[in-house]
């Protein structure tokens, strides 16, 4: 800043030196009156005239370099010491660094402001967002009675599910053995030891004596001391059909009431005569190893056990489905039909000792939405109705995939009646053929 004052005081200076120069050197030079007069009284003396031009030039000239001698000495001396060590340097530089500084503090100082009020904007923004966020969080995540009734209630389904395969399982390998005559069946022995068999366990356990007009007095001699078991061997829907569980569990060795019912349902639903027993004599392989008359009987007899056995497999499953489960969710069970208005006296006649996967699937899929509560805990967070709607989601997929089994029995069912259908079609056309062929030979 003081290098431009400097150059500055030395442009005004120049600038003013050439306007004077202009000025001195087009003007007229001012000659005194007495000269001029003797100039023109001596016009045609010639020393005279160039005396006074001489005295003349040299007098401007003398007051030309006197005044720009004065103004070079005034500017250069006085003006510029004075505007560069008193003006400037004492005055103008100071006040102008003062100026500068305060303009900076003031800067910095507003800058601060700003500042101040930014980062409180941003401190201010930043918690109410995490006021936003914990309040967010606390409204999704909150505990919902009605989601825990969900876990609570399908607390032992994988479970109880897993036990009632076992359970159709047995049943079926059960089948097996009474048809082919196994060790440690009724009909181990045969035909007639199954039927022997049978009438003894209906005399003792399931005979009613007042059926048939009070003519089986003397079959139930004496009779059954049981009442609610009578004609439980073929009461479907007493037996199976309306109890959500019954008391079987075939994973024990020990053999109760119900699941002596169910296998006794069996017996008289499929497979009510068993085959004879073959002498394993006569299934022996031959030396031509062609099969004799015995080995094919015993062959149809495989297809026709396996025939019954399809047919048997939705008995055995929907009696497994019905089969004692495990206890983990009978206390939540049992604290949801008291909700109903159900007597405590009579839950257990519902849920039995162990609730089976029906009874489970029979409150979760059905029960649980005839409560007025579970429409009225709807009104809750959002994000709780949505789990509430995925759990919904999930139980019907459990359901689907239940009648998608059911399907493919029925499936089944209906490919071995079709099997039938055809059979005696089947045999026809055989004999048919057997009959042209025999013909040929003769001709």
């Amino acid at each position: 800043m003081i290098s431009f004052f400097v150059h500055k005081g030395k442009r005004v200076k120049k600038t003013i030196l050439l306007v004077l120069t202009v000025i001195f050197l087009s003007s007229t030079p001012v000659v005194p009156i007495k000269q001029a007069e003797a100039c023109t009284i001596c016009v045609a003396c010639c020393s005279c005239s160039s005396t006074i031009l001489s005295a003349d030039t040299s007098l401007w000239i003398s007051d030309w370099l006197a005044i720009n001698t004065f103004i070079f000495t005034t500017f250069d001396v006085n003006h510029v010491i004075w505007w560069d060590l008193v003006f400037w340097q004492t005055q103008l530089l100071p006040a102008m660094m003062l100026m500068a500084e305060q303009l900076t503090a003031v800067g910095m100082q507003q800058l601060a402001i700003i500042g101040g009020f930014l980062d409180a904007k941003e401190q201010l923004e930043t918690q109410r967002l995490f006021q936003q966020l914990h309040a967010k969080a606390h409204k999704d995540y909150h505990p919902s009675i009605g989601m825990c009734e969900f876990g609570s209630r399908i607390k032992s389904m994988a479970a109880t599910d897993r036990k009632s395969e076992i359970s159709a399982l047995a049943l079926s390998q059960r089948m097996e053995d009474r048809l082919f005559g196994s060790t440690n069946t009724t009909a181990a022995g045969g035909q007639h030891t199954d039927i022997r068999n049978r009438i003894q366990q209906y005399r003792t356990k399931f005979c009613d004596p007042r059926d048939n007009n009070n003519a089986l007095g003397l079959l139930c001699t004496p009779a059954p001391p049981d009442l609610e078991r009578y004609n439980s061997d073929i009461d479907y829907g007493g037996t199976l059909a309306f109890p959500w569980t019954v008391g079987m569990d075939l994973s024990d060795n020990a053999l109760n009431n119900e699941e002596e019912e169910i296998l006794a349902l069996a017996n008289n639903l499929y497979a009510v005569d068993v085959f004879f027993r073959p002498d394993p004599e006569n299934l022996q392989n031959t030396h031509d190893g062609k099969l004799k008359g015995n080995q094919q009987g015993y062959m149809k007899m495989r297809s026709v056990a396996a025939q019954v056995s399809v047919a048997q497999n939705s008995f055995n499953a929907l009696a497994s489905m019905k089969a004692s489960g495990t206890p983990g969710s009978y206390a939540f069970l049992e604290a949801y039909l008291l909700e109903l208005g159900v007597p405590a006296a009579e839950i257990a006649g519902y849920l039995g000792t162990n609730p089976s996967y029906f009874a489970q699937m029979e409150i979760l899929t059905k029960k649980a939405y005839q409560d007025p509560k579970f429409f009225m805990n709807l009104y809750d967070t959002p994000a709780n109705v949505e789990r509430k709607g995925a759990a919904i989601q999930a139980i019907g997929l459990i359901q689907k995939f239940d009648m998608f089994k059911s399907y493919l029995r029925t499936e089944a069912s209906l490919s071995i009646l079709l099997e039938l259908a055809v059979q005696e079609l089947q045999r026809e056309i055989e004999d048919i053929i057997r009959t042209q062929d025999v013909s040929a030979k003769r001709g």
